[in-house]
């Protein structure tokens, strides 16, 4: 059975239990929550040593794990078998229709004293094969980048705020807004940020400067500076941001700054297109802070419809030319140049 997050974690916390959950996809997060839950509550912590084993898929074998869940639990009634990292699992690796036999045998007939937890990371299992329809039928299952458990860009500020209040955290409109902007709307990547200010927060208020000197960003070049910058049509600003990415490319991938500006000048079109002004309605219809609505008030007005269209069509021609779909020689630098050139010159 297929279930969202938040069925699984609502029924954890009733204490009601599969024997087996398949936790798969790309959103780590969810994967991550509620294999930490279980992993910390399931087993009683004197119980832990005899009646708790973690597997990892690259260290471990199928044989050694389905023997794990086999075995009865010593002085207890359960025990929980943990597969971390299940993706790089052999039997998940490549087809071995005796091996994946043995796995799909033991999902029709688990051990009612033992729960396993199966953590396949960064991808889904294929749904058409037969081990996954064993799982849908036996195990429960979690689809981590499925539509109803994905928080979409608009919500993403509820979310992280919903996340602080639970940690009995709040946030400024502006430190949250540099957080979503360089981070992006990955939720463990927003987590891991988020623990750092935990661990280095004397007060729980979060403000801009925690964000800068604690995740790590620097207070002059990042993605909420850039839009700034082109916004205001500031070239000088601009070479300079992208100088500085372009020295770090591994934290600032060509990809990742061209969907970037793909999503900034798209979220423009739809604002100049519709003639919106008010920075609430903004909010609302292209999906973003309030703080960033006003932002789009100003773009509005320094550039016009057909120059915001130019602008998406050369930056659909670089991402081609990044992904090496078109066939161009180039570096990173020379593509970041050739995108201000196109923006700024657009022709």
């Amino acid at each position: 059975m297929i279930e969202t997050y938040s069925q699984i974690v609502n029924n954890l916390k009733k204490g009601k239990f599969s024997h087996i959950y398949l936790l798969m996809g790309e959103e780590t997060f969810f994967i991550n929550k509620i294999s930490n839950f279980l992993e910390k509550n399931y087993i009683s912590e004197d119980q832990k040593g005899f009646n708790q084993e973690i597997h990892y898929g690259k260290d471990s074998s199928l044989e050694l794990i389905l023997n794990s869940c086999k075995s009865f639990p010593m002085m207890s009634d359960k025990k929980i078998v943990i597969i971390k990292e299940a993706q790089e699992l052999d039997v998940f690796k490549r087809k071995n229709n005796e091996r994946i036999d043995k796995l799909i045998n033991y999902i029709q007939n688990p051990n009612k004293s033992t729960l396993l937890l199966v953590c396949h990371k960064n991808k889904n299992i294929d749904k058409r094969s037969k081990v996954f329809k064993s799982f849908l039928s036996c195990a429960t299952i979690l689809e981590s980048d499925s539509k109803e458990n994905k928080i979409y860009d608009n919500k993403l500020s509820s979310w992280i705020k919903q996340e602080l209040i639970n940690n009995n955290y709040d946030i400024s409109d502006d430190a949250l807004v540099l957080l979503i902007e360089n981070i992006g709307n990955s939720l463990e990547k927003i987590n891991n940020a988020l623990e750092k200010i935990y661990l280095n927060k004397n007060d729980n208020t979060i403000e801009l400067d925690d964000i800068i000197t604690i995740v790590g960003i620097n207070r002059d070049y990042n993605y909420f500076e850039f839009q700034d910058s082109l916004i205001d049509k500031n070239v000088i600003k601009c070479m300079k941001i992208v100088n500085y990415f372009s020295s770090n490319e591994k934290k600032y991938p060509i990809q990742q700054v061209i969907g970037y500006l793909f999503s900034f000048y798209s979220k423009l079109l739809v604002v100049k297109s519709r003639n919106l002004s008010s920075s609430d309605n903004i909010s609302d219809i292209i999906g973003v802070h309030p703080y960033v609505g006003k932002s789009y008030i100003k773009a509005k007005s320094n550039y016009q419809l057909n120059e915001i269209i130019l602008i998406i069509k050369h930056l659909k021609n670089l991402d081609l030319i990044s992904k090496g779909i078109i066939n161009f020689r180039y570096d990173y630098q020379s593509v970041m140049y050739e995108m201000l050139f196109k923006i700024f010159i657009n022709k």
